[in-house]
């Protein structure tokens, strides 16, 4: 997930960089941001404006998808 941006800079690229450093430490895939191509785009959120719709989340089960199924081919 990506922090909301009037947290400040300084918070959001820290919350950014925790996840990149974990998933380095042990050795995780990692999917930086699973609302790409979502997030901002109303006609892929509910009407609160934060929630993916059933189309929004078609889009980030495709995000997913391409980091998981090569895990399963490899048996990782």
């Amino acid at each position: 997930m990506e922090a909301p941006p009037n947290l400040g800079s300084d918070y959001t690229n820290q919350f950014r960089q925790v996840f990149r450093d974990l998933a380095k430490k042990y050795d995780l895939k990692l999917i930086p941001f699973v609302l790409q191509g979502v997030g901002g785009r109303p006609e892929l959120n509910q009407p609160d404006g934060i929630h993916p719709n059933a189309e929004g989340e078609k889009v980030m089960t495709e995000t997913i998808w391409r980091v998981l199924e090569p895990l399963l081919v490899k048996g990782d």
